[in-house]
């Protein structure tokens, strides 16, 4: 029997939810728990995860959220010799 994707990766249970408290910035929440942002900048949609580490510069709004919820389902590994980890 072939295995279901959520028995291979642990995704959480919680529902997501997008909030703009203020013009060309929107925040993502759980009930429980901050998720990160996305800023509308004149580069484009800035994305940032839920402990500030910028995640990159994306083209629409869409692949930023996308980034977010990404970085909060698999957290990058921790920081080593103030390295960070590339998500694009």
């Amino acid at each position: 029997m072939a295995e279901q994707l959520a028995d291979i990766i642990d995704l959480p249970t919680e529902y997501v939810s997008w909030h703009s408290p203020a013009a060309s910035l929107w925040v993502a929440s759980t009930p429980t728990a901050y998720v990160g942002m996305v800023d509308q900048n004149f580069d484009g949609f800035a994305a940032t995860d839920c402990t500030g580490r910028e995640l990159g510069v994306y083209a629409t709004q869409e692949s930023a959220r996308i980034a977010v919820y990404g970085a909060w389902v698999a957290p990058a590994p921790a920081e080593e010799d103030g390295q960070r980890a590339l998500i694009a």
